[in-house]
C-alpha cells in the first residue's frame, strides 16, 4: 500500500532537528501543553495529567506505525545540549488523494526566531520528497494571526474561509485554509 514512501524519523537544518516523537517526550508534552497560552488555538486541548500525555504519545506512535500520521518533536541541538522547543505533525493523511494536514506548536520563548519557518520547511521536505504527497494544508483560526503569517511565509496560499469550523475552548471560530502544493515545493526558503 505504501511502496514508494520513505519514512523519515529525523531531519535537520543546521542545529534545528525534527525527530520522531518518543515515550521520552511524555513529560515535555505534559509540561508544555498544560499551559493555557500554548493551547489557545490548538485542537489538542490541555493535557490534564501526565497519564493523559502518556496516552497521547502512545496514540501518536500507533498512528506512526500505521502510516496515519507523523508527529515530530522539534529540538535545537547545540553540541551535547538538546533543547525541546515544540512539535510539528502531518496528520489526517489521505494516501489515495496524496494529501495531509499540518500542525505546529512551539514554546513561546522560541517564537519569532525563525524556528517555526525552519520546522515547516523541513516538514515540507518530508511531505513532498519522502512521502510523495501532493498537498499539505492547515486550518487556522482567523484570529491566530501569528500562525497565518508563519504559514504564508513558508509558501502556503490562502484558499478560503470555513465558517465556525473550529471548536476551541468552548467557542466556534472561523478557519482559514492555507495550502501548499508539491508543484510549489521549490518555494522552500
Amino acid at each position: 500500500m505504501f511502496p514508494d514512501i520513505d519514512i523519515v524519523e529525523e531531519i535537520n537544518d543546521v542545529n534545528l532537528y525534527l525527530r520522531k516523537v518518543s515515550k521520552e517526550d511524555i513529560s515535555f508534552y505534559y509540561e508544555s501543553l498544560k499551559n493555557k497560552r500554548m493551547i489557545n488555538y490548538l485542537s489538542l486541548g490541555p493535557l490534564n495529567s501526565w497519564e493523559h500525555s502518556r496516552r497521547l504519545i502512545k496514540s501518536y506512535l500507533k498512528s506512526w506505525e500505521k502510516h496515519l500520521q507523523f508527529n515530530y518533536l522539534v529540538e535545537i541541538r547545540e553540541g551535547k545540549k538538546i533543547i525541546k522547543i515544540g512539535s510539528v505533525s502531518l496528520w489526517g493523511i489521505s494516501w489515495l488523494h496524496r494529501r495531509a494536514e499540518v500542525g505546529i506548536w512551539l514554546l513561546p520563548n522560541f517564537w519569532e526566531k525563525g524556528n517555526g519557518k525552519k520546522s515547516l520547511n523541513l516538514l515540507k521536505i518530508i511531505a513532498f520528497h519522502h512521502l510523495h504527497l501532493n498537498r499539505i494544508e492547515a486550518h487556522i483560526a482567523t484570529e491566530n494571526e501569528r500562525s497565518i503569517k508563519l504559514f504564508k511565509n513558508c509558501g502556503f496560499k490562502e484558499e478560503g474561509t470555513l465558517k465556525q469550523y473550529l471548536h476551541l475552548n468552548g467557542n466556534f471560530y472561523d478557519s482559514i485554509i492555507l495550502a501548499c502544493l508539491k508543484s510549489f515545493r521549490n518555494q522552500i526558503s
